[in-house]
C-alpha cells in the first residue's frame, strides 16, 4: 500500500506573520537554510499549522535547478508534481494558505534557485510574489512556486483532455515552459477555461502559429477572438467550425511582421530571391533551370556574381554567354583582386593579413594549413552588402521584419555537407538542387543534353589551394599562362618580403598540399577530379 503524505495549510495567523517577515527583513528569505517554523516559534505562533483533506503518494518535493540549466525545469517537472497529489482539486488549488505551507516548509531552497532573483526586481517584491499571493486567489496559476507548477500542469493536462488526441499533456507542457507567455495569456481570458476553446487554442499555437510573437502576435490572437463572442459563443461552436475560426486568425496574424517573432515563419510574403551564380556547373545549371522554370523553380529575382579578380578567362567568358541566356537581372560585384592584394600583402579591408588557405611548413617543421578569409571576405560580403543596399537596408541597422531574402546556393546533392545556415536574420540559405536531388554528373548531363557542344567549366581563383591534382593538370595543359600566374602567386607567398610576412612570417607557405613548389610538382598521373571544394564553409566557391 503506497504511503500518504499529509499536506497542511497556514493558520491565518502564520501566514500573516510570515508575510509580515517577508515586508521586515526580506533577506531572510535569501536564506535556504531558514527554519521558518523556528521564526514562527520566536513570534509565539504555536501552532501554525492546520490539516486539509489533501495528500500526497510521495514527500513533496522538486528537482534542483543547477547552474547552467535551463530555468523552467519547475514547469518541465509539474506533471510528476501535479500528480503526486490526492484530493487536490481545482477549487482546492485557489487556497493560498496551502500552497504557502506546500512553499515554505518544502520547497523553499528548490524556490530560490528556480526564481533566482532579476537585479532590477524588489526584493520585498521579488519574496512576496513567489512564497505567497500578490494579488487574489484566482491568480494563484502565475504566483507562488507550488501553486504555479499545479496550475500550469493542471491546464495541460485539460488542454491535451480537450483535444481529442490532438496533442498530450507533454506537449502542452512543454510549450508552456519554453515560452511562458503561451500559458500566461490564455489564463487571462474567461473563455479559454472552457477546454475544448482552451485545446483548439493550444493546438494553434503548436501547429499552425510557429514563430508567433509570444506577445504581441498571441494577445492579438486571443483578443481577437474574444471579440467573436468570448464566452458567450465560442464555447457554443462545434469543434470544427471553432477550429476554422482560430486557424483563419491565425493566419492573418502570421501574414503580419509586427505579429511574428520569427521572421522567417511570416506567411503569404513572396522573399526576394537572389542566386548566388559562381558561374561553375551547379550555379549555371541552377540559373538555366530557373530560366527555363523546369522542376516548378521560379526565377531569381537577381543573380549575383562575386569576382575576385582572379578566376580564369574561361569563367569571364562563361559568365559573359550566360548572362545572354537569361532574362533575369545578372550583377557582378567585387571587394578587390585577391591577386593584387596577395602581391600587397593585404586583404580588401587593408589588413595585412591574406586569409587563403595556403599550406604551410612551420619554421619548427609542423605543417599547417592558413585560416581562410577569402570566402567571406571577397564573395559573402560583397553580396551581402549589395542586397543590403539593394533592398535599402541602412547600414548597421537591422532589417525590416517586412523584408526576407532567399539566397539560392548552387551546391548539388553529392555535397550535402556544404549546407549551411545563414549567419543573418533577414536571409535564409536555400539550397534548390539538394531538394531536388541532382548530383553534380546528373547536372553535367542536363547541360549537355539542352546546350551540347558547350563547356562548363569549373569556378574558383586560379591559385585556389583547394585545387585537386586533376585541376591543377587541366589548367597546366588548357589554361598554361592561368598556370604560369598561379606558379607566380606560389613563388611570392615564399620570397617577396611582404607577403611572406602577411601569410607565414618565420615559416613558408605553398598553394599546393604537397608544400613543394607548384613548379616542382608532377602532374602526369593526375585523374582526379573530385569535389576540392567539400572544406570550403560558406559554399559560395566551386559552383
Amino acid at each position: 500500500m503506497t504511503d500518504k503524505y499529509a499536506v497542511y495549510r497556514l493558520t491565518q495567523e502564520a501566514y500573516d506573520q510570515l508575510r509580515l517577515v517577508a515586508d521586515e527583513n526580506p533577506e531572510s528569505y535569501l536564506d535556504p537554510e531558514i527554519d521558518f517554523a523556528e521564526i514562527l516559534r520566536e513570534r509565539s505562533v504555536s501552532d501554525p499549522f492546520e490539516e486539509t483533506s489533501v495528500t500526497t503518494d510521495r514527500p513533496i518535493a522538486l528537482n534542483p535547478v543547477g547552474e547552467g540549466e535551463i530555468p523552467n525545469r519547475a514547469d518541465i517537472q509539474a506533471l510528476e508534481f501535479y500528480r503526486s497529489f490526492q484530493g487536490m482539486s481545482p477549487s482546492k488549488a485557489t487556497d493560498e494558505r496551502l500552497w504557502a505551507w506546500t512553499t515554505h516548509f518544502r520547497l523553499h531552497a528548490y524556490s530560490l534557485k528556480r526564481w533566482r532573483r532579476p537585479s532590477n526586481i524588489n526584493l520585498r517584491n521579488y519574496v512576496r510574489s513567489h512564497w505567497f499571493n500578490s494579488g487574489s486567489t484566482d491568480a494563484l496559476w502565475r504566483h507562488n512556486t507550488a501553486s504555479r507548477t499545479w496550475w500550469i500542469a493542471h491546464t495541460a493536462i485539460k488542454a491535451a483532455r480537450g483535444s481529442g488526441g490532438a496533442f498530450t499533456a507533454e506537449e502542452a507542457l512543454t510549450l508552456f515552459a519554453n515560452t511562458a507567455v503561451f500559458y500566461h495569456i490564455p489564463m487571462y481570458f474567461n473563455f479559454t477555461r472552457e477546454p475544448t476553446v482552451l485545446a483548439e487554442v493550444v493546438r494553434a499555437i503548436l501547429y499552425e502559429a510557429e514563430g508567433i510573437s509570444a506577445e504581441k502576435g498571441m494577445y492579438a490572437m486571443l483578443r481577437e477572438l474574444n471579440l467573436m463572442g468570448g464566452t458567450q459563443i465560442l464555447p457554443l461552436l462545434s469543434r470544427e467550425l471553432l477550429r476554422d475560426r482560430i486557424v483563419d486568425n491565425v493566419e492573418r496574424l502570421m501574414s503580419d511582421p509586427n505579429m511574428v517573432s520569427d521572421r522567417s515563419k511570416i506567411r503569404n510574403r513572396t522573399p526576394f530571391r537572389s542566386l548566388s551564380l559562381g558561374a561553375g556547373v551547379q550555379s549555371t545549371v541552377l540559373a538555366l533551370m530557373a530560366e527555363r522554370g523546369d522542376y516548378g523553380l521560379p526565377k531569381p529575382d537577381v543573380a549575383i556574381f562575386a569576382d575576385t579578380g582572379w578566376e580564369p578567362p574561361s569563367v569571364y567568358e562563361h559568365l559573359d554567354w550566360l548572362q545572354e541566356q537569361l532574362s533575369f537581372e545578372v550583377v557582378r560585384v567585387s571587394a578587390g583582386n585577391i591577386k593584387d592584394n596577395i602581391l600587397k600583402g593585404t586583404s580588401p579591408d587593408g589588413n595585412n593579413y591574406l586569409g587563403i588557405p595556403a599550406f604551410l611548413i612551420n619554421a619548427d617543421g609542423s605543417t599547417a594549413l592558413a585560416a581562410r578569409q577569402c570566402t567571406t571576405k571577397y564573395k559573402v560580403r560583397p553580396i551581402n552588402r549589395y542586397l543590403r543596399t539593394r533592398l535599402g537596408f541602412s547600414p548597421g541597422r537591422r532589417a525590416p521584419k517586412h523584408i526576407q531574402v532567399e539566397i539560392w546556393l548552387g551546391i548539388s546533392a553529392d555535397e550535402v555537407l556544404r549546407q549551411k545556415q545563414s549567419r543573418h536574420e533577414w536571409a535564409t540559405n536555400r539550397y534548390p538542387l539538394i531538394e531536388l536531388g541532382f548530383s553534380r554528373s546528373q547536372l553535367l548531363k542536363w547541360f549537355t543534353e539542352h546546350y551540347p557542344g558547350r563547356y562548363l567549366p569549373r569556378s574558383s581563383c586560379i591559385g585556389c589551394p583547394y585545387r585537386t591534382d586533376g585541376e591543377w593538370k587541366w589548367l597546366k595543359v588548357q589554361d598554361p599562362k592561368s598556370f604560369e600566374e598561379a606558379q607566380f602567386i606560389d613563388r611570392a607567398l615564399r620570397e617577396v618580403p611582404i607577403v611572406r610576412n602577411a601569410i607565414a612570417r618565420k615559416g613558408s607557405a605553398f598553394l599546393h598540399k604537397s608544400r613543394i613548389p607548384l613548379a616542382d610538382v608532377d602532374f602526369d598521373d593526375a585523374t582526379d577530379y573530385d569535389s576540392y571544394m567539400a572544406e570550403e564553409c560558406e559554399g559560395l566557391c566551386g559552383i
